[in-house]
């Protein structure tokens, strides 16, 4: 007879090793497991391959009307179906409920091998730092919402990061001065959340405005981890971004190339980067249709050296000309040249393989030189102290009334009621494509394990699973009491 703690164990091995694998980092870059087995020789560097996401646009969300873009799950499988077509491997979410259930829709994705980044603001009063009045917004209301959506979101394997902000550093007014220290206590507080009350570490960053003159001081300000530049700062390490988001448009099509975009520039400006470096918005609309030079000769060209990646803006139009698809009255899809042509891309990409192996964690030095803007409020890097009663929601939860998780027993939809077109106004068959390495499958099936795209592993037994799963949970920040399987038998 196999004991509960037996069955306990045996399950978080089934969880981990017939689930998508999470992504975790090493030095500068996202790191996709080849196999929950696997040590650092066998993992590659991930390259975020994405989109922006929010159809309706953000103007849409409301928290009170019960629902978001991820709870039809008919409407999530239609759009899972247009990702694997366009081939993207991540989509970014700038609004979501937390109080709504996203089982179905968070697990069509992660059986489509689709990762996702999500904001934890949005644009409704209160559930974002004020950036007019950071001091004022940063209060016990705001940060118990985003423990709250930490909480319906952390235990979903696909979930590749979180962003704590964006845009809230502009070159209006003070901006600059008074909020920098306010996202790194929201960093901080994240964190600390998800220490405490998630399995695994789950990657917590910031998204950048285009605003040339401060994205390189936002950065270096955000990622620095040490006083002395020669040992980690616990308390800086504690609050700085694991990865960094640029909205940038300076390429557009068929105007701009590697030199007159400033794409040259940027290469060398972010080469002393020491945490993962993508574009989170990205697409100049100037010309149209898009034909996204800066995909194959920039961001997946010579700017892999010092990126990992990017999100196109964005997936559905809403009224400004950057969308790569039409959603219609009746839910029907009608890509536009840009998506097409955006495709053709995408196939044609080829991506570096970097050996986790070859990755080493770094030290940035935390110092007004580095920063590199007078305007910059760096205050001595000190960090505003949480407000009353924080410290006891981090250590007793935030007391959400939803906790999501991948569903084991659930075959998401593979067909919809709704038609696609392309742009000559052809039908387009598409189906949802789930890759069976990716599913939470029922205890006790054995599964080949692989990314999605790449080529399977050897079947593994649960034994062989189990001896190797500390390396694994290490490399994701997971802790785990492993006690001999024969002793629990």
């Amino acid at each position: 007879m196999v004991s509960v703690r037996t069955a306990a164990l045996v399950t978080l091995l089934g969880q981990y090793a017939q689930a998508i694998l999470p992504i975790h980092l090493k030095g500068d870059r996202f790191i996709r497991p080849a196999s929950p087995t696997s040590e650092a020789d066998d993992n590659n560097a991930f390259f975020v391959i994405g989109i922006d996401y929010q159809p309706g646009g953000s103007s849409a969300y409301d928290g009170r009307n019960g629902r978001d873009v991820l709870s039809d799950e008919e409407l999530c499988a239609r759009d899972a179906a247009v990702f694997q077509q366009l081939g993207v491997n991540t989509i970014r979410i700038y609004s979501l409920n937390p109080d709504l259930n996203h089982d179905k829709c968070m697990t069509i994705l992660n059986n489509a091998g689709i990762y996702v980044i999500l904001d934890v603001n949005s644009g409704n009063y209160g559930e974002s730092l004020n950036r007019a009045d950071p001091s004022g917004s940063y209060n016990e209301d705001y940060l118990r919402r985003v423990f709250k959506f930490i909480d319906a979101f952390k235990n979903y394997p696909n979930v590749l990061g979180f962003f704590a902000g964006n845009e809230i550093i502009n070159d209006e007014r003070n901006y600059a001065e008074i909020n920098p220290q306010y996202i790194r206590a929201v960093q901080r507080d994240i964190k600390q959340y998800i220490e405490k009350h998630a399995n695994r570490k789950i990657p917590v960053g910031y998204s950048a405005a285009q605003v040339l003159e401060l994205q390189k001081p936002t950065l270096n300000y955000l990622q620095c981890n040490s006083k002395d530049g020669t040992t980690e700062d616990e308390d800086l390490e504690d609050s700085r971004s694991d990865f960094f988001g640029l909205n940038t448009y300076k390429w557009c099509s068929s105007s701009h190339n590697w030199q007159t975009s400033g794409y040259a520039e940027m290469n060398q400006t972010y080469a002393d980067t020491i945490i993962p470096l993508i574009f989170s918005e990205y697409g100049c609309n100037q010309r149209t249709p898009r034909t996204f030079e800066e995909t194959t000769d920039g961001l997946y060209g010579g700017l892999t050296h010092s990126f990992s990646g990017g999100l196109i803006y964005e997936y559905s139009n809403e009224g400004n000309n950057y969308g790569l698809v039409e959603i219609e009255h009746n839910g029907n899809i009608r890509y536009r040249k840009d998506f097409e042509h955006l495709q053709q891309r995408y196939r044609s990409l080829k991506i570096p393989q970097i050996k986790e192996s070859l990755l080493e964690d770094k030290l940035f030095i935390c110092s007004d030189e580095k920063v590199g803007d007078k305007r910059f409020g760096t205050k001595d890097f000190k960090i505003p102290e949480q407000p009353k009663g924080i410290a006891d929601m981090i250590k007793d939860g935030a007391k959400g009334s939803n906790t999501g998780s991948i569903l084991s027993n659930y075959a998401g939809p593979t067909t919809f009621r709704y038609t696609i077109y392309d742009s000559d106004n052809k039908v387009v068959p598409a189906t949802v494509s789930y890759d069976p390495a990716n599913f939470q499958n029922s205890l006790g099936t054995v599964v080949s394990v692989s990314a999605p795209s790449s080529t399977q592993s050897e079947p593994a037994s649960s034994s062989k699973n189990a001896a190797a799963l500390p390396t694994y949970l290490a490399k994701c920040g997971i802790s785990l009491l492993l006690v001999s399987l024969a002793s629990l038998l």
